[in-house]
């Protein structure tokens, strides 16, 4: 079986959408594709890598205190370490956050036309 002859304006038609889809770029497509709720991932990776720091450092703690005997010592030490690792993480995910938000912007610049100076 052959396929029917289709309409010239269809074959026309056809043109113009593998035209206007080859004109969009990724990032163009990405964009429509994001959701209201897009940011919310990097808050919660920064609240769940300051609560696992310190989770980590209260359990080993309290792990050591019951082993050792020495309640509540190991604890409180540990929980200072965990809270201490768990804010540096932090710190770290959000200057990540801050580095790709600032390209961002300056991709975002350089496409519009202008020259990338702020």
């Amino acid at each position: 079986m052959t396929e029917p002859d289709r309409p010239d304006s269809l074959d026309a038609l056809n043109e113009r959408l593998r035209d206007a889809r080859a004109r969009r770029t990724a990032g163009e497509r990405d964009k429509k594709r994001k959701t209201p709720l897009g940011d919310f991932g990097p808050a919660v990776r920064v609240a769940v890598d300051l609560v696992a720091g310190i989770a980590v450092g209260v359990f080993i703690g309290w792990l050591l205190d019951r082993w050792l005997g020495t309640a509540p010592w190991l604890f409180l030490v540990f929980f200072l370490l965990g809270a201490a690792g768990g804010i540096t993480n932090v710190m770290r995910t959000a200057l990540q956050i801050e580095s790709k938000a600032k390209e961002a912007r300056l991709e975002n610049r350089d496409s519009d036309g202008k020259n990338g100076t702020p």
